[in-house]
């Protein structure tokens, strides 16, 4: 199998298997929770009598929706988020009869959410619309953390699935390349002999060697 082959289908097997764990879990974290309970509309976070200034560190996976007691009007404000994070009214979607049935706070009523876009200590404002009035407010934390998982496992397991389906094709067409032998040469020396032009001798009498040299007069110098 080509290597290209291999490294692409362990890729894609392992984002599948990982996206088919955070399906399972996000899935998991979601049914764990009962319409039919308060905690539905999230964890009890604040609640306390306004007016009031309430201050306390927020997370950008969670939603915070807010209710307020029955039969009084609040307004909403969180003075330190800009555009980091911001009351978003229930009148603005029409969706202020959301948690009417499921995840009912009995003797509340659902106002609108504060959404975080960067998680952070901010300072959350409640004005009462009434004078003397002192009803009472309320924060719950609802964690977003399980859609996360399964929206992430969903587009991973999708993922995955291409990369398996482009692993495949190189497995069709991708071959490995046989290895031939290397060819063997031998390589025929041949010795050549050097047959000196002057011949050495060593001396008798003080074993010095002396060079004999061919020439017809030996004695040119006297």
């Amino acid at each position: 199998m080509h290597i290209a082959t291999k490294i692409t289908l362990g890729i894609g097997s392992l984002v599948t298997i990982v996206s088919i764990f955070g399906l399972v879990i996000g899935g998991s974290m979601l049914d764990s929770m009962d319409p039919n309970d308060e905690s539905w509309a999230g964890e009890l976070m604040m609640k306390d009598q306004a007016s009031l200034d309430y201050e306390d560190n927020f997370e950008w996976t969670s939603i915070y929706n807010v209710f307020v007691e029955e039969g009084y009007e609040v307004d909403v404000e969180v003075l330190n988020g800009g555009d980091n994070a911001y009351f978003e009214s229930c009148d603005i979607w029409g969706d202020c009869d959301y948690y009417d049935n499921e995840g009912y706070q009995e003797g509340f009523q659902y106002i609108g959410e504060i959404i975080v876009d960067q998680s952070g200590t901010y300072e959350i404002n409640f004005i009462v619309n009434g004078d003397g009035e002192e009803p009472t407010v309320m924060i719950r934390e609802e964690s977003i953390t399980g859609v996360f998982g399964i929206l992430g496992g969903f587009f991973g397991c999708c993922l995955g699935i291409i990369i398996l389906s482009i692993g495949l094709i190189f497995a069709l067409v991708l071959k490995d390349k046989k290895t031939l032998p290397p060819n063997k040469v031998m390589i025929v020396g041949r010795e050549e002999s050097i047959t000196p032009l002057i011949d050495i001798q060593k001396d008798d009498n003080n074993d010095i060697p002396q060079e004999i040299e061919d020439d017809s007069n030996p004695d040119w110098w006297k």
